[in-house]
């Protein structure tokens, strides 16, 4: 316990308390909450020193001695002119194979010609081959200049008369031509023979009543 003076500067008020022993532990407060999200990661902190080396370690055993290689020569390919040559390793241990690619050299410089060989002996004649298809029809050429005109031939004999042809389309009528003279007249004929009498007409109206005459004696 210690005296703790209040350092109030109002002396009126001024007062001192002395502390008591420490009271026991309350009782615990409500449930535990629901854990909060997970913060997120700190920064990666700064690397530590290196440590001392250790050690050197024992020396292992001694391993079997391995088989001897053994390699044979595998795929050989030419290159184009100018690429890199390269090498190549397959297979399985110890049997190895070499492949190599290895690039094609520029062309030399054309030799002289050689001397002309002697002329072999004629060969027999081949079995005559099968005729190729009619090539296509070549363009016509130009129609050439018109030749003289040749003698006049002897007449042939008249053919056949030929079947008569349809009629053709009538054409238009000719304009009516000049009326010609009056022609003599000709001898009266034979009077023809009296034609049946008519049928009577109707009675015609009645005329006016004449004059009445003199009275007689």
């Amino acid at each position: 316990m210690f005296d703790q003076c209040n350092r109030n500067e109002n002396k009126f008020c001024r007062f001192c308390f002395v502390q008591g022993p420490t009271g026991p532990t309350g009782p615990s407060g409500g449930p535990t909450g629901t854990t909060g999200p997970t913060g997120p990661t700190g920064a990666t902190g700064a690397t530590g020193p290196t440590g001392a080396t250790g050690a050197t370690g024992a020396t292992g055993a001694t391993g079997s001695t391995g088989a001897t290689p053994s390699f044979t020569i595998g795929a050989v390919t030419t290159g184009l002119p100018g690429s890199t040559a390269a090498a190549s390793i397959t297979g399985i241990a110890p049997n190895f194979f070499l492949n190599l690619t290895i690039p094609q050299g520029p062309s030399g410089p054309t030799g002289a010609t050689g001397a002309t060989g002697v002329t072999g002996p004629t060969g027999a004649t081949g079995v005559t081959g099968p005729t190729g298809a009619t090539g296509v029809t070549g363009i016509s050429g130009p129609t050439g200049a018109t030749g003289a005109t040749g003698p006049t031939g002897a007449s042939g004999a008249t053919g056949p008369t030929g079947i008569s042809g349809p009629t053709g389309v009538s054409g238009p009528t000719g304009p009516t031509g000049a009326t010609g003279p009056t022609g003599p007249t000709g001898v009266s004929g034979p009077t023809g023979v009296s034609g049946p009498t008519g049928v009577s007409g109707p009675t015609g109206p009645t005329g006016p009543t004449g004059p009445t005459g003199p009275t007689g004696p």
